[in-house]
């Protein structure tokens, strides 16, 4: 396999330990609960690190997912819908990988259409790892609960992978990342909801922003108004 490939030609040969299932994965007996690295005081809760989640088909074709995970150093859980690709896919070659990136594009790209995106084999699990990655978790599927209306797949970290440094979110990608997250729940939030929270977040780019993260908001207030008209009209 060349070492570099791109999501929408690339075709992974299927490992070994990983056989594709039809089926849904057994649950395993519980681990003792261990403090979590990143948790409150006393480890009650998880902290949910935005990520762009990769995962493969049987076929060996990516799915690019922006997706909230909850944290640990050594476990991650991830949490799809029971009809989305990646839930489907982590049922299927039992592997995803954890991509963190400071692009805020990427994720305001995927979470408005089924974004194709540069990528290269993972190291060690079924899968790949995004080129914009300052660093990632290659994570192999340990137990999944199924009960709709989203399922929570236990995943253990195998690979620790680093790119470059990861510059940080400043308020206009903490914005524009919050504007991503709306535009998916178009459908669920009034359209009134959706644009006063749109005007507010549209300040803190324009007072903070650099091109890119102008660009991403850009992208998302066209993709809001195109879906909902009557918010357009309202403005």
């Amino acid at each position: 396999m060349p070492p570099r490939v791109r999501a929408h030609g690339a075709r992974l040969r299927a490992a070994g330990s990983f056989p594709a299932r039809g089926h849904l994965l057994p649950r395993r007996a519980p681990r003792p609960r261990r403090r979590r690295a990143l948790g409150g005081p006393d480890g009650a809760g998880a902290v949910i690190i935005e990520s762009i989640l990769t995962t493969v088909n049987e076929r060996g074709a990516a799915n690019f997912a922006p997706m909230g995970v909850e944290w640990e150093e050594d476990e991650i859980v991830i949490k799809p819908f029971l009809e989305t690709t990646t839930f489907k896919n982590l049922e299927a070659t039992r592997a995803a990988v954890v991509n963190l990136t400071d692009d805020v594009m990427l994720f305001a790209r995927g979470a408005i259409s089924d974004v194709q995106l540069p990528a290269r084999a993972a190291a060690v699990v079924r899968g790949v790892v995004l080129e914009a990655a300052c660093s990632w978790r290659e994570v192999r599927v340990e137990a999944v609960d199924a009960t709709p209306p989203r399922a929570r797949v236990v995943t253990r970290v195998v690979h620790r992978g680093f790119q470059r440094e990861f510059l940080g979110f400043n308020r206009a990608r903490h914005a524009v990342l919050e504007a991503a997250i709306l535009a998916t729940r178009t459908h669920l939030l009034p359209p009134e909801q959706i644009r006063d929270e749109f005007a507010r977040l549209q300040v803190i780019v324009d007072k903070t922003a650099g091109p890119r993260e102008r660009d991403a908001m850009a992208l998302l207030t066209d993709y809001v108004r195109r879906t909902r008209p009557e918010q357009s009209a309202a403005r």
